[in-house]
């Protein structure tokens, strides 16, 4: 799989696991499903976006869009870390370039969340993070990061 269509593969999952988890989580927290994506327009509409209840463009599809770029950001990041996906080569005997190839694919898919949150929380203007914490506790939004990641580390994975 190219580079371009190995990010395209990344952000694509990466987006559709992490908007399903947010979601998923809303619904479950505030009753409805909109606020887990229209808290991320907060950097455009305030804090106010996190207590829309409904789907509009506006804090929706500002929030989804929102999320699926930072998703992008994080995986040009993650596809560079990761280094090359596997050839698809098997063999009997794992070689040691194989070995060290999965080592690395492995230790950047751990670090991807941790490493996500962090900078979006610590190192990120108040404005411009993600906004999650307006609607989900901390163990909520660590079940995002591990949406996200497993989606990206899934569109990593895929082969044609």
């Amino acid at each position: 799989m190219k580079s371009g269509s190995r990010l395209a593969a990344i952000t694509f999952y990466g987006s559709l696991t992490t908007t399903a988890a947010l979601l998923l989580l809303a619904k479950r927290r505030t009753g409805h499903a909109a606020p887990g994506v229209n808290c991320t327009a907060h950097w455009l509409d305030g804090d106010d976006a996190a207590r829309i209840g409904h789907f509009d463009l506006r804090h929706s599809g500002v929030g989804i869009a929102t999320n699926c770029a930072a998703i992008l950001f994080w995986g040009v990041f993650y596809q560079i870390a990761a280094g090359k996906p596997d050839t698809g080569e098997r063999s009997r005997a794992v070689s040691a370039d194989a070995w060290r190839r999965h080592r690395r694919f492995l230790l950047a898919t751990l670090a991807l969340g941790p490493v996500a949150a962090l900078i979006d929380y610590r190192a990120t203007p108040r404005r411009f993070t993600p906004g999650w914490e307006l609607v989900f506790s901390r163990r909520e939004m660590t079940i995002v990061y591990a949406a996200m990641v497993a989606g990206m580390a899934l569109g990593a994975l895929r082969r044609r």
